[in-house]
């Protein structure tokens, strides 16, 4: 289970006017890089505790990130659902 704090934090981040921006939010060439070193490092064996601890700290980020999309996406569909709502005829 995660903090509070993340949720917070979690709903900041997740705003629908940056919506595109989040959602295609990627890591740079060099930073990919980076990770597939440490990852493939990690296979054989071979980090560092500096490594290690620079691994773990990418993957909260890549998690956080995944909440973050997934928070968007979320609001997005709320939003588009009340918009059909609001575009249907009403009775009367």
């Amino acid at each position: 289970m995660q903090p509070a704090a993340y949720d917070e934090l979690i709903d900041l981040f997740a705003d629908p006017a940056m919506a595109e921006r989040i959602l295609n939010f990627h890591p740079s060439p060099a930073m990919q890089a980076r990770i597939e070193a440490l990852l493939e490092k990690n296979r054989q064996g071979q980090l560092t505790t500096d490594e290690q601890a620079e691994l773990d700290e990418v993957e909260r980020l890549e998690h956080f990130m995944r909440l973050i999309k997934a928070r968007v996406r979320q609001k997005l569909a709320r939003c588009s659902s009340r918009l059909r709502l609001d575009a249907q005829p009403q009775e009367g």
